[in-house]
């Protein structure tokens, strides 16, 4: 179904990306030991991905440790919202506070276990055994809130930091051509030479990146952006 929301071509599909992983994460983000953090915030600033600068604001080889696998403990109010989001109503002693307006709370986990299978019970053959139009058509037979709180996962799984399950080996970042996180690195550092704050030559703060475009559009997208332009009574300017 994660391939269903971002399919495979010559880039990898959702399923690739981590969607799997990251959700089967979250839905029992709260089952952790007494005492422990649940598995749903990471903690900071840095990840451990990239260096700290030294004296003259280059790249040292000092790196800090990576502080985004370790969770963040929570309060009572965010734990009674996150149970009622995975749990349900069933998920707090006295229900949803607003079941007698809104009706019971189905939790994510119920969601998943229920809508899943109905759609393995649909299908003539294994999901993972069909083919990209008929993944399609299984998805858009998923109820439409299902879907969309689908699309919603699978999106960040992907493009979320790793620590969250998603995103292997960057390859969700890559896939879009974004670096990450740059701290404690930046983009601007102090050098101690000239007393002053210096931009990173390959990726400036004031300017535009002196790297050309990794995957500019092509005639057909360029078309279409101006296609809306005019239609909604746009101008364009330059080139």
């Amino acid at each position: 179904m994660a391939n269903a929301i971002l399919p495979p071509d010559d880039q990898p599909g959702g399923a690739a990306l981590g969607a799997v992983e990251y959700i089967n994460r979250l839905l029992v983000a709260l089952e952790v030991a007494e005492g422990h953090a649940p598995d749903l915030y990471a903690g900071g600033p840095y990840s451990g991905r990239t260096p700290f600068a030294d004296e003259n604001g280059k790249p040292s080889t000092n790196f800090p440790p990576n502080d985004f696998a370790n969770r963040v403990p929570i309060d009572r109010v965010r734990l009674a919202a996150w149970k009622l989001k995975l749990y349900g109503s069933s998920g707090l002693s006295a229900g949803g506070p607003n079941d007698a307006v809104l009706g019971v709370v189905t939790g994510l986990r119920d969601m998943f276990r229920t809508s899943l299978a109905a759609a393995i019970q649909a299908s003539p053959v294994p999901l993972s055994k069909l083919g990209p139009d008929d993944l399609e058509s299984a998805f858009f037979g998923l109820d439409p809130n299902f879907r969309d709180v689908l699309v919603a996962l699978v999106t960040q799984a992907a493009f979320a930091a790793p620590e969250y399950g998603g995103n292997p080996k960057l390859a969700g970042w890559s896939m879009v051509h974004f670096e990450g996180d740059s701290q404690p690195l930046g983009y601007s550092q102090f050098d101690a030479a000239t007393e002053s704050y210096v931009e990173r030559p390959d990726a400036p703060m004031s300017g535009p990146a002196p790297t050309p475009d990794p995957e500019p559009m092509d005639d057909e997208t360029r078309a279409f952006i101006q296609s809306v332009v005019d239609a909604t009574g746009g101008r364009t300017f330059g080139s």
